[in-house]
């Protein structure tokens, strides 16, 4: 009896066709289960010429082999929890069961994963997955076992307060990420939680118990015996690697990585996992300890220079031994794949929590998701790592040897070729070097963009780089001519003040050598501007803000593109790098040239909030603000760059500001709410017997209401709270009556809106508009507000309220808003006295808040100007609601002017012309606004425009 000979076998493997049967002839038992079972028949014979290590290991445990053949265990999936029960010992079993069951547990696994891989009936997804599970098991086992062996002599290990005290083993590298290699070292961390002592006869300090208990894993895993190990066991990676204690506590792992953590450990970390039986510390290792070292707060290129010091040591290390051939530290190999995605992890996933993954397939399509790579370069990537794996693999498993070294001989070479399914060597060997070529292209341009090739702008040997470095003390006039940089001094003066002080000479040396190889770029930049002392005067404040950090200059240094991207935005606007001074995370968005070519809309807004907010603790509330700061900041930037690429329009610019502004608010009250509520307990209302939920909402006024806002418009807004009944006070521990609860939450709000911080206010916040104005209370109630509204309102109150929406807060209450400020202004408003009010009023702001004179013209202010606009519609609209209610449907002018033209008040062309008007005005606004500020401009803008303005208030109003 024998196994089919494979039709196309290669005649180079005839040989060691003629060696495998020999030898299963020798096992008739193992002959006949193999022959006899359908599924095992058809592929067995290739599988036992491809892998040594099967045959061996049937070979060696025919009877395991042979029963979990027959019961159909062989070609099933892993069944982790089954593994688990096989291995679990008790104190009662000897070592040397222990050892051996482990060790036969292991390679009967590996050869059933094995076959299963080179029979296609698992991917390399569940090969992987299956290779780190059994790993996993079995650790577990030898915990478990060591950990009770220990006990029974020492005691439990506790900590002072007399609680039990766990081990914990970290999973590094590809353990970690549930990526194993076949016949990979496992790289293990022992640690556990806190310092102590053991509880038995013979007590122990907890981190004698732990290095012991360390020591009792790695033989029962490592230990050479006639059924050979388990897994090699590599402790290098802990604190200080081989000089540093076995075990660690947590604490002092902290203590380390505050103190002594090295990039490269940073890469490590990111793909730890407890990977012992005590799983339950994910929290406070990884977000308390780990996460902090790992993913830094800011956008850290910096790591970008460090990956490149670490492969140019690697790519020694390949030379210097002739590893070219080895597929995963060789070129394009599997290293330059992980690089380029840890390297991403690091650079961003301090930001961007869905990039702290652990493994690479599904991180590298987050990274495409995230605008970090072309969805081209990730499928490339990952198609490519596949293919690597899937080579390194079965190479391993030819022979269970953990090599990455492609073979020389002509045998193991026809063997990988047909585990591989390729036709030969040569098919293989071609496949593997279009893939390589591939990942070598990627990791260069991702990786080494950022450094200095010869030629390059900011090469040490460069003029302008000399210059600098110089202290630019020569005169660098011809230099500057030859460059073409127009108002050359101009921009050597501002260079020297940068150069010669303060920023310069506090600066570390990594960071001045980050400087150093910056301002040339940077100056390379200026080359053809028509301006560019104006455009380095923009950009040098920005330079010492960032320049303290200088990880956001990595970034510009890395990202030739983004830096283009600054250098274009400060040439045409101040608003723009003002604002990335007061937030330099928002170089960031430089990365991404989507955002000069796809505006933002509100779904993207709420989806980029969200994102912000999900890698937050919920409970968190400084966290949470940090993230709403960051995305209000983010948000107006993406804003203000599409407006000056002039990818949206006046009308939806201020669309997005106001949308901003809406999803802060309402996240900024939702968040003061549960703060309070959790405090003080829902506030409720009506009958004691049945009691509802008392009811709050933000009213906005002005430009925030009618969808007007502009860059760094103040939020006008009005509190409401609305219950009736007998029943008016909280429902917790701590009762407070609704009035005061409701006071303290819209406290807690403002503080939210407007607290100070290194970027600034997120918004000024007006609450003047309040019944009774500063002398009213902070917050109403609906019932108070209407009778106020009604009664005692003035008519300038009146244009506020037809200016007010409600924006959030709860529905029904936003509702009843809607409802009374229809009835107010349809009904309430003093129309008999609404002309002069209307003059008297605007002819007061003319007074003292206009900033235009003979020769300049103040758009807002003056006269002819936007608010005689404003105050022309107010007037239209509040006089004759009462006879058209669809009038103050909605709060915006040119919603308003439509209305007005709808219902014939005034004609279309007039209408037509005030929105074009309106429309300029507003226009202006926002550019100047970009450019830096202010609302005044020469007086012979405009002119027509304020002269028709002027005319028309004349014939409806008078002077």
């Amino acid at each position: 009896m024998a196994l089919p000979r494979p039709n196309d076998l290669p005649d180079v493997l005839s040989a060691r066709w003629g060696n495998v049967n020999d030898r299963l002839s020798a096992a008739p038992a193992l002959l006949a289960a193999l022959s006899g079972h359908a599924g095992a028949a058809d592929s067995a014979a290739r599988v036992l010429i491809v892998s040594e290590f099967v045959l061996r290991t049937l070979l060696r445990y025919p009877e395991q082999f042979v029963r979990r053949l027959e019961q159909n265990e062989w070609f099933a999936p892993l069944d982790p929890d089954a593994l688990r029960d096989r291995l679990t010992f008790s104190a009662a079993e000897s070592e040397a069961q222990v050892l051996r069951a482990l060790r036969m547990a292991r390679q009967l696994e590996l050869a059933r994963i094995a076959w299963r891989d080179l029979t296609g009936d698992a991917d390399l997804a569940e090969s992987l997955a299956d290779l780190s599970a059994v790993a996993e098991c079995c650790i577990e086992a030898a915990m478990r076992y060591a950990m009770e062996l220990l006990t029974v002599r020492y005691g439990q290990p506790s900590d002072q307060q007399g609680e039990f005290v766990n081990p914990v083993v970290l999973g590094m590298g590809k353990l970690g990420g549930g990526e194993l290699n076949f016949s990979s070292d496992v790289d293990l961390i022992f640690l556990y939680e806190a310092p102590g002592t053991t509880n038995g006869d013979r007590p122990l300090d907890n981190g004698n118990f732990f290095i012991k208990l360390g020591q009792r894993v790695i033989r029962l895993l490592d230990a050479t015996t006639p059924d050979g190990t388990v897994y090699r066991v590599d402790t290098r990676l802990r604190p200080f690697g081989s000089a540093g204690p076995l075990a660690v506590s947590f604490p002092a792992l902290e203590a380390y990585l505050i103190q002594h953590g090295r990039d490269w450990e940073r890469y490590a970390y990111i793909k730890a996992k407890p990977v012992s039986a005590a799983r339950t510390y994910q929290t406070e290792l990884f977000e308390q300890i780990l996460a902090p070292f790992v993913y830094r707060r800011y956008l850290d290129y910096g790591v970008f220079a460090s990956l490149r010091d670490m492969k140019g040591l690697i790519a020694q290390e390949v030379a210097r031994k002739d590893m070219s051939e080895n597929i995963k530290l060789g070129p394009g190999g599997i290293r330059e794949i992980e690089f380029i995605v840890q390297s991403f992890q690091l650079v961003r996933g301090g930001q961007d929590v869905t990039l702290r993954g652990r493994q690479l397939l599904d991180v590298l399509s987050r990274l495409a998701n995230r605008g970090c790579l072309s969805p081209a370069a990730a499928n490339e990537l990952a198609d490519a790592y596949r293919f690597l794996r899937t080579v390194e693999n079965r190479l391993q498993a030819l022979d269970d040897q953990q090599t990455h070294e492609l073979p020389d001989d002509p045998e193991p070479r026809a063997r990988l070729a047909m585990a591989m399914g390729c036709d030969d060597w040569s098919d293989l060997a071609a496949q593997l070097g279009r893939w390589r070529t591939l990942v070598e292209g990627h990791f260069a341009e991702l990786v080494f963009k950022g450094a200095q090739p010869a030629g390059d702008a900011a090469a040490a040997d460069n003029p302008l780089r000399a210059l600098w470095e110089s202290g630019l003390e020569a005169d660098p006039g011809p230099l500057l001519a030859a460059l073409g940089i127009a108002h050359g001094q101009a921009v050597v003066e501002q260079l020297r003040r940068l150069r010669h002080g303060g920023l310069y000479q506090r600066m570390d040396e990594p960071s001045r050598a980050r400087l150093d190889h910056f301002i040339p770029r940077l100056v390379q930049q200026l080359v053809g501007q028509s301006a560019p002392e104006v455009t380095l005067a923009r950009l040098l404040p920005l330079i010492e803000a960032v320049g303290r950090r200088s990880a956001y200059l990595a970034l510009l240094i890395e990202n030739p593109a983004a830096l283009q991207r600054l250098v274009n935005l400060a040439e045409r606007s101040d608003f723009l790098p003002a604002q990335i001074v007061e937030s330099p995370m928002l170089l960031d968005e430089l990365l991404d040239p989507r955002i000069f070519e796809q505006p933002p809309s509100r779904a993207s807004l709420e989806g980029d909030f969200a994102q912000l907010l999900a890698g937050e603790p919920a409970g968190d509330t400084e966290r949470l603000l940090e993230a709403m700061q960051r995305f209000q900041r983010m948000a107006v930037f993406r804003i203000a760059v599409a407006d000056l690429a002039g990818a949206l329009p006046l009308m939806k610019v201020s669309d997005r500001l106001t949308d901003t502004a809406e999803l802060v608010l309402e996240f900024a009250l939702a968040t003061a709410r549960r703060e309070l509520t959790e405090r003080y307990g829902t506030p409720l209302c009506g009958d004691p017997a049945a009691p509802v939920a008392a009811e709050f909402c933000i009213i906005a006024y002005g430009k925030l209401a009618g969808l007007e806002l502009g860059y760094g418009s103040d939020l006008d807004l009005v509190f409401l709270h609305h219950g009736t009944g007998t029943l008016s006070e909280t429902d917790g521990a701590q009762p407070l009556d609704n009035q005061r609860f409701f006071a303290r939450l819209t406290q807690r709000l403002l503080h939210f809106l407007t607290i100070q911080t290194r970027s600034g206010r997120l918004y000024e916040v007006d609450t003047r508009l309040r019944p009774s104005g500063r002398s009213g209370l902070m917050v109403a109630s609906l019932d108070a507000f209407a009778v106020y509204q009604r009664r005692d309102a003035w008519t300038w109150e009146h244009q506020a309220l037809l200016r007010s929406r409600s924006v959030a807060g709860d529905a029904g209450l936003r509702a009843l808003f809607e409802q009374e400020r229809r009835e107010v202004l349809c009904h309430h408003v003093k129309r008999e006295q609404l002309a002069e009010d209307v003059r008297a009023m605007r002819a007061r702001m003319r007074r003292e808040l206009s900033k235009g004179g003979a020769d300049r013209f103040d758009i807002k202010q003056d006269a002819g100007g936007l608010a005689d606009l404003e105050f022309l519609v107010d007037y239209w609209v509040l006089r004759s609601a009462g006879d058209w209610p669809e009038l103050v449907t909605y709060p915006d002018n040119v919603r308003q002017l439509e209305a007005l033209e709808r219902v014939g008040l005034i004609t279309s062309a007039l209408a037509s012309e005030l929105r074009a008007i309106y429309l300029a005005f507003r226009r202006r606004l926002h550019e100047l606004a970009l450019a830096g500020g202010g609302r005044v401009v020469e007086a012979s803008e405009f002119r027509v425009e304020r002269d028709r303005v002027r005319a028309v208030w004349e014939r409806v109003l008078g002077e």
